[in-house]
């Protein structure tokens, strides 16, 4: 191909893909029902930037939500007002314009690598690929990550040609700041160094002193903004390059036909009939769940434990909301689940002879304390200086000595020479944890010091009803002759680390029962996610690039880079290029092995992006193939010095055709449904309802607080659920009221449908 490289032919060459790009990127933004899943948390992520940077550099990489936060704040001052819509346009916007604007590294990278003319071609290519242009019109931080590499690469190769080390230093810089986009933009470090070591090796007398100094630049310059994000967060790779070491509770959807609460679900069965209870529940992780059953007197409640491995406190609580706030406000470092420690009750009437146990917090001192003695409570409140300790409400309810039942054990209370307490519930022998930060003081004058004091009793799980047994996840229990009564059952779902609970109440009578509650519910546990092995791995990476080329320009593609690299190239050329397709194919492989399988073609965009230029160099070699054994006739308007040009100009052209319909045409399977059931959600829906989607996006355009699920929901906190049906409804728990319907596309027979769950207000 001819190279003109004038600056008249590089504007004019520019101001039309530019203006090409934006046209198809507005057309991308106009024909989405949807953003993409990922663009929803980013957008969150945005909002909440001013309010808690730390935390949201903590969750992922804080550049593009910043991005999202700086656009929206300059579309705040234009417009004067706020909403989610606002939030959602701005992020389109500016994510559009970092598309447009990564055309012009594009183009200057591609000039010095393969000439102008075929750096035209290739971004033409670029542009109107479907799949790259979708990620520019959508909330997606592949362009932005694009636009800092391409930058990045363009510096380090002109750097490298002309010898202007200092602009290592800008490369450096480039690829600190690419890596509060992704992380994988510190892959021009690699390229950077593998450059100077290449120089160095080649004997292209260059002093080693100076590639020293050009190496030092470059690692100062990526410092600059990366030394004070790891600071901050703690973990030189963020979040979502890095396996998630946090754990969610699994959730319990419903037992039997009645869906999960904080109360006791009430089921009834006559003797001698089998009452069966499936369990849904699944795990947010994905973990494997095991289940277990314990009688627990009626009106009593499970009493969680926490407790603190570096000061030694210890606390409980006995509300589920509770329990999963602390779960995740706290790590195990600083607050460490301990289980159920014994139950106990949240009513004063539930039993008689209850005693109420509140709950004090030191905060200078990072601890708890309990107690049911009011001279404690009288000395807390008015010997202490004011404000040391607050008064946290009224944990629990338990027994004192007078009025214990016979089936409850003692809790016992220990005191350490600084004035620190423990508790332990059942023989008073401490916790090996607790022994070692309490030193029991043998003596006999203070009743509290050496062997521990009791200070009430509590109950403890036991063996559930005679005949009870849970199997596959299924309660099963046929009462007896004589088992007439009420009893209540505690079952627990736990993920082999934490727990949740559902209590049930069981009223055997030698009536009919009625509503008891037998639904046979499919029960299905969560399993793991199976990691894919390398070859299969390989295959999909390599799918996902072919995608990403639209298969049309993949043998181009191959063939281009095979013949530039391997006749025309110059060394360093070779050497950046094919580091660039090593590394990005690594990277790639990384995180299917370790990650699991995601979409590749978004994964793709680096390497496609960088590497587009020798597609129109493997047409050309196409072109003179063909036209070698099939010549075409060449118009007057053409160049006549270069074979093959009209069957170049006939393959991209037919290229560019096949690329057209899925560029231009609306999805049939775009999910407009969601968009549906958003409104309808909107305007018949309080502004502080709770909504367990399937898809995020549902609550998002909502505008409302959504919990997102994968296999069922978690009643016990949603207002409304919205579920995805396969043509049939099947079975959903006992009170929830079906309130609105709507097909998801016209591509399936999926229906979505929402329910009221008559959760009480509280």
């Amino acid at each position: 191909m001819n190279n003109r490289g004038s600056l008249k032919s590089d504007v004019l060459w520019l101001g039309i893909l530019a203006g090409l790009c934006l046209l198809i990127g507005v057309h991308q933004i106009r024909k989405a029902a949807l953003v993409n899943p990922d663009g929803v948390f980013y957008i969150s992520q945005a909002q909440q930037l001013a309010q808690d940077s730390t935390g949201v550099a903590r969750r992922c990489p804080v550049g593009y939500p910043f991005v999202l936060w700086s656009a929206h704040e300059v579309a705040t001052f234009f417009t004067g007002r706020d909403s989610t819509m606002l939030w959602l346009h701005s992020a389109l916007g500016v994510t559009l314009l970092c598309r447009v604007l990564a055309l012009i590294p594009l183009y200057f990278l591609g000039k010095l690598l393969v000439g102008g003319e075929n750096s035209f071609w290739a971004l033409l290519i670029l542009i109107v690929l479907p799949y790259p242009a979708k990620y520019g019109g959508d909330v997606l931080r592949e362009w932005p990550y694009v636009l800092f590499l391409s930058l990045g690469f363009w510096l380090l190769y002109w750097g490298l040609r002309r010898r202007q080390w200092w602009v290592l230093a800008l490369v450096g810089l480039d690829a600190g700041l690419g890596y509060l986009i992704r992380p994988e933009c510190v892959q021009l470090v690699l390229y950077a160094l593998l450059g100077l070591a290449f120089l160095s090796i080649a004997g292209r007398r260059v002093r080693t002193v100076t590639l020293s100094g050009a190496g030092l630049l470059l690692v100062a310059g990526v410092l600059v903004p990366m030394a004070p994000y790891v600071y901050a967060t703690g973990a030189i790779i963020p979040h979502p390059l890095r396996p998630s070491v946090s754990n969610a509770p699994p959730i319990i959807s419903a037992i039997g036909s009645k869906a999960a609460s904080d109360d006791p679900l009430e089921f009834e069965v006559r003797e001698g009939e089998m009452l069966e209870l499936p369990i849904k529940a699944a795990d947010p992780d994905e973990d494997p769940l095991t289940f277990s059953v314990v009688g627990v007197p009626l009106g009593s409640r499970p009493v969680y434990e926490f407790w603190s491995p570096s000061s030694g406190d210890r606390f409980w609580m006995a509300l589920e909301s509770e329990k999963n706030l602390l779960l995740a406000t706290y790590s195990p470092e600083v607050y460490r689940y301990g289980g159920i420690a014994f139950y106990a009750y949240t009513q004063p009437d539930a039993r008689p002879g209850l005693l109420l146990v509140r709950r004090f917090w030191l905060p200078g001192q990072q601890r708890h304390f309990c107690t049911t003695s009011e001279a404690e409570v009288r000395a807390i409140v008015e010997e202490s200086p004011k404000g040391s300790w607050n008064h946290e409400g009224i944990a629990f309810y338990a027994f004192g000595e007078d009025n214990r039942p016979p089936d409850t054990v003692p809790v016992y209370r220990f005191l350490s020479r600084e004035n620190r307490y423990s508790w332990t519930v059942g023989d008073g022998t401490q916790r090996t944890e607790d022994r070692r930060q309490y030193r029991p003081l043998l003596s006999d004058s203070q009743s509290d010091v050496g062997r521990g004091t009791v200070v009430w009793y509590v109950h403890v799980g036991s063996e559930p009803p005679f005949g009870a047994v849970l199997e596959g996840g299924v309660f099963h229990w046929r009462p007896g002759p004589g088992q007439k009564g009420e009893y209540q059952v505690n079952i627990i779902v736990s993920d082999g680390e934490l727990q949740s609970c559902q209590l049930v109440r069981i009223k055997v009578t030698g009536a009919p029962a009625q509503g008891r509650g037998a639904d046979r519910v499919p029960f299905c546990a969560a399993q793991s996610a199976g990691l894919e092995k390398p070859p299969e791995a390989m295959r999909r990476i390599f799918a996902g690039v072919a995608e990403d080329l639209m298969v049309v320009f993949f043998v181009p593609w191959l063939l281009g880079l095979y013949w530039r690299l391997r006749y025309q190239a110059e060394r360093t050329e070779r050497v950046l290029i094919v580091a660039v397709v090593i590394v990005n194919v690594a990277l790639m492989l990384w995180r299917h092995l370790g990650l699991g399988p995601g979409e590749d073609r978004r994964y793709a965009l680096g390497m496609i992006a960088l590497t587009i230029f020798y597609v129109p160099i493997g047409v050309e070699v196409m072109a003179r193939w063909l036209n070698h054994d099939h010549p075409l006739p060449c118009p007057r308007w053409m160049p006549r010095g270069l074979p093959g040009l009209p069957w170049f100009y006939l393959l991209v052209a037919v290229g560019l055709v096949v690329c057209l319909p899925k560029l231009l045409m609306a999805s049939p399977g775009n999910k407009v449904g969601y968009r549906a059931a958003a409104a309808w959600l909107q305007q018949n829906t309080q502004a502080d309802d709770v909504l367990a989607v399937p898809d995020i996006r549902i609550s998002f355009y909502a505008q409302r607080q959504g919990l997102f699920y994968v296999q069922y929901p978690n009643s016990r906190r949603a207002d409304y659920v919205v579920m995805i049906n396969d043509g049939e409804e099947g079975q959903i728990p006992l009170g929830w009221r079906r309130e609105y319907s709507v097909m998801v596309d016209r591509r399936t027979r999926k229906t979505l449908v929402i329910y009221s769950t008559g959760r009480p207000k509280r």
